[in-house]
């Protein structure tokens, strides 16, 4: 996990504070492979009490996700769920943090819509995600804050993801104002 004192970090090793580093701007583009991402899930779901026990993400061309997820019934598993999704709406920082993302369960048409009311368990999602009817909303500044980044937000300008076979693409922009 980040050190949570990772601009006192920076500061350290430039020798200076970032506000007279004032203009500077910072781009890139970081792949998340799906092995990391499904490790980092993993974590998180053996620490919480969430209904939802187990989750592996697939990253595809395009924009598109596929899930595959395992819910508990109290002692029992239930059979592993797959969820189509797709990237629909990217953060718009600094007024909104949110990545967006539409699913349907595969092969059921119409009728996933229909299911979505049944899948309650899609409520019990960890903080900064939230499910609603065919959406999921991603707080990107809430996860950045889980992972000890929170202090990062005021300087992140731009922020996108996106998919390309067997790993997230999250590119960013940094400024110093």
């Amino acid at each position: 996990m980040p050190d949570p004192a990772l601009l006192h970090r920076l500061r350290q090793m430039l020798g200076v504070d970032l506000e007279e580093l004032a203009g500077a701007a910072i781009s890139g583009e970081i792949p998340l492979r799906d092995d990391l991402v499904n490790r980092v899930i993993a974590q998180r779901l053996a620490a919480s009490s969430s209904a939802v026990c187990a989750v592996r993400v697939e990253a595809q061309e395009d924009d598109h996700i596929g899930v595959e997820m395992s819910v508990r019934a109290g002692t029992m598993t239930l059979p592993a769920v797959r969820i189509a999704a797709r990237i629909d709406r990217q953060p718009d920082l600094p007024l909104s943090p949110i990545l967006g993302l539409r699913w349907s369960l595969p092969g059921l048409g119409p009728l996933g819509l229909l299911a979505a009311p049944a899948l309650t368990w899609l409520r019990a999602l960890p903080p900064g995600i939230h499910a609603d009817g065919d959406r999921i909303d991603v707080d990107a500044g809430a996860l950045l804050r889980s992972q000890g980044l929170g202090e990062l937000l005021p300087y992140i300008a731009a922020l996108q993801v996106h998919t390309r076979r067997g790993a997230f693409v999250v590119r960013f922009e940094l400024r110093v104002s």
